[in-house]
């Protein structure tokens, strides 16, 4: 922690600095700003444009490119060396003496300054420092890191290195007059090694694991890479290094660092002709083999995509800090990655016409027209201009724009008068920019308000005549005209449980869920099980929430009511080729995902005479309408699978995408407990915050959602249970 305050400061132009020791008139020297080359070809320093540019500074490529140039001046590299602007403070006599700059630990004790510190720059005399408001001096940085006279190399540090100025008028009297030092992290030591290395071919991928170090705390980033065995050309490419060596700094010939391990589940060597042939530059880790990266410091694994089924591949990791300090390993055999079958794939494979894929809009309105190609430009050039509207463009192909229409002339009808407002939205947006769409919305907004500011004064007149011309003797005892509210009157003058006051209810319900997709096929005579109680198992417990409006409270709650709820199941894949007969079918390392989002709309009636009437707290309910379920299936890289439309045995065939949505009916019978009969001191105080009934319910549910029987559309309704808490308002 101390390292990034110290930078910090610096950064800001401060320094963190200790004098001692007093110059004439009280003069003081002050470390205004520590100055680099950020450009390693530029003659001028500068202030480090961000703290990840000064973290990489103070590194161990720096030190050994400084050290290589102390030696053989390296041409056009600047790079080499930092600086400090120095200023003075409290300046009132002249001081003519120039100051001497060092490196070191106590280099202001004379017994201890010849073994632990090197002399490293001079300035201009304390006046001509403070007649320029200013100096700078130049400092190696490797005489920073490695101050001591006989140092000779770039060893693995991680401290805060001292830069002093010193003033002695009479060096022979053995006391010095004036010292003063700041502090600069450096770090020249990369991050401890994980350990237990594990490699496995995916599909399309290669799966890297290890046991991340017991203090991963130095750890920044880890990056994989990938090189085709055959032909030793970068597996991937394009992947920019977050680490730096003296060979991408200033081309100078560091000494190898990684190292091999050996690994089980690659490639034999002898199988590929004897040892492991190594590509230029393997072992100096050239980032032109840099192929995938995770940011987080406490990773155990990696995965490396895009690659090709069937080919081997020699595979590293580097491990690096936030300074760029790396090292790594690569492994003793290579990797080939596998075809797997994931649940999309092998449904298909079994018989399965189930289709996917669609575009809300252009079923609403058609495709290839004005209104269409308007909308798709504001979705590529308005909403994907800024971080908000990607992020709106994911909700919407994420939630609404998977809805499938089916074809039906009556969806779409009803569908685009839905959207029609959004749509009107998004075309003032892209036409009017945000800002404009802001300031049209505030200025309706004002014309509104003072109109209706204006009506309000009219009838207000109006009434108070009215009151005065009908009633004049009792006039003076009337309520004010803006304190009377026919509706909320009428509410609160309803006795506590009245069944009048009720409008709304909502629950939240959980239960065991088992999508019907197996049911949809014709499974052969003594299969055990369909693709997806193969794959997945059994049920998952799905949440559920709902939302009922009662527009009718006589005689029971009658009304509608929509609800929503979410299931996943996640397994690894199937080793490609195996047999789905097979009892003990083997999976792959790759894992395959199906979500699931219900929802539907129903009408609602609940049976509440009973308790209304006689107090029994409980109430039957019935619940029917239509449902649509959203669903899909990500595939081991995590883009949606595809499959062909039939046996995956035509590599060339049209896939169809396993994303899509899923009409039909949905229907459930239950019973609610008003649980708060049992509690009236409870129900009061529930009452006063506006809830009139709470308790538990439970129902048995029906859905048949398969597109109304369609071969074509994912069957994903069952018939189960659910129970819950619901309430009353």
């Amino acid at each position: 922690m101390m390292r990034y305050v110290l930078l910090a400061f610096l950064g800001l132009g401060a320094s963190i600095s200790r004098a001692e020791g007093m110059l004439e008139g009280g003069a003081e020297i002050e470390f205004n700003k520590l100055l680099i080359h950020e450009d390693k070809r530029s003659t001028t320093f500068a202030e480090a444009s961000t703290d990840e540019v000064l973290d990489h500074y103070f590194n161990f490529a720096h030190c050994a490119c400084s050290l290589s140039n102390s030696i053989t001046p390296i041409p056009d590299f600047t790079a080499h060396e930092f600086g400090f602007e120095l200023i003075v403070k409290n300046f009132s006599v002249p001081i003519d003496r120039p100051l001497s700059i060092w490196t070191g630990t106590s280099c202001n004790d004379e017994q201890l300054r010849d073994t632990n510190c090197s002399e490293v720059a001079t300035t201009p005399t304390v006046s001509v420092i403070a007649a320029n408001m200013q100096a700078q001096v130049s400092i190696p940085i490797h005489k920073l890191m490695f101050p001591q006279p006989m140092a000779q190399g770039c060893n693995e540090i991680d401290l805060s290195a001292a830069t002093w100025v010193l003033a002695d008028g009479e060096p022979v009297d053995g006391i010095l007059d004036y010292s003063v030092s700041t502090g600069v992290t450096v770090d020249t030591q990369a991050p401890s090694s994980p350990t237990n290395f594990a490699a496995v071919g995916a599909e399309n991928a290669i799966e890297i694991s290890w046991t991340a170090p017991q203090d991963a705390s130095d750890t920044a980033y880890y990056q994989a890479m990938c090189a085709v065995q055959s032909s030793l050309a970068p597996g991937k490419g394009g992947m920019e290094p977050r680490f730096q060596t003296g060979r991408q700094l200033c081309g100078i010939n560091d000494d190898p660092f990684l190292v091999q391990t050996s690994i089980e589940g690659g490639v034999d060597p002898d199988d590929a002709g004897g040892a492991l042939t190594l590509p230029p530059g393997w072992t100096e880790a050239n980032p032109t083999y840099l192929c995938a990266e995770s940011a987080t410091s406490t990773a155990t694994g990696i995965r490396i995509d895009g690659l090709e089924n069937g080919t081997a591949y020699i595979v590293g990791v580097l491990w690096m800090d936030k300074a760029g300090n790396v090292a790594g390993t690569y492994f003793s055999s290579a990797i080939v990655p596998q075809p797997v079958t994931d649940f999309w794939e092998d449904l298909h494979d079994q018989g399965s016409d189930v289709e996917g894929g669609f575009c809300l809009l252009s079923q609403a309105y058609g495709d290839s027209n004005p209104l269409t190609d308007t909308l798709r430009s504001f979705r590529d050039h308005t909403l994907a201009d800024t971080a908000f509207g990607r992020w709106l463009i994911d909700v919407y192909y994420g939630t609404v724009g998977r809805i499938d229409l089916h074809g039906s002339i009556a969806l779409r009808v009803v569908v685009g008068i839905v959207l029609l407002p959004f749509v009107v939205l998004a075309l003032l947006w892209h036409l009017l920019t945000l800002p404009g769409l802001l300031g049209l919305t505030a200025l309706a907004f004002a014309v509104r308000k003072r109109r209706l500011r204006f009506a309000q004064a009219r009838l207000a007149a109006a009434a108070t005549i009215a009151l005065v011309a009908l009633v004049p003797a009792r006039a003076h005892a009337q309520s004010p005209y803006w304190e009377e509210n026919e509706f909320n009157t009428r509410e609160t003058e309803l006795p506590p449980g009245d069944p009048m006051r009720v409008h709304w209810h909502a629950g939240i319900r959980v239960g065991p869920y088992v999508p019907g997709i197996d049911a949809q096929l014709d499974m052969p005579i003594g299969k055990y099980a369909g693709p997806y109680e193969q794959m997945f198992g059994g049920y998952s417990i799905m949440p559920m929430i709902d939302i009922d409006y009662f527009f009718l409270r006589s005689f029971g709650q009658l009304g509608v009511g929509a609800s929503v709820g979410y299931m996943g199941k996640k397994e690894h894949a199937w080793i490609y080729g195996s047999d789905p007969m097979d009892p003990n079918r083997e999976r792959a390392s790759d894992w395959n995902k199906f979500r699931l989002i219900p929802f539907s709309l129903s009408a609602v009636y609940r049976l509440t005479y009973f308790d209304d009437e006689f107090g029994v707290p409980l109430v039957p309910y019935l619940r029917g309408g239509l449902a649509y379920y959203v669903w899909w299936v990500t595939a081991p890289n995590g883009d949606f699978a595809k499959s062909c439309l039939g046996p995956n045995t035509n590599p060339d065939c049209p896939k169809t995408t396993a994303a899509g949505a899923s009409l039909g009916f949905v229907g459930s019978v239950g019973l609610s407990l008003r649980a708060e009969r049992v509690d009236e001191g409870a129900a009061r105080s529930m009452r006063e915050s506006g809830i009139e009934h709470a308790g538990f319910y439970a129902e048995y549910s029906l859905g048949k959602v398969d597109g109304f029987g369609s071969d074509k559309k994912l069957s994903v309704g069952d018939a189960t249970w659910f129970a819950g808490v619901d309430f009353e308002f």
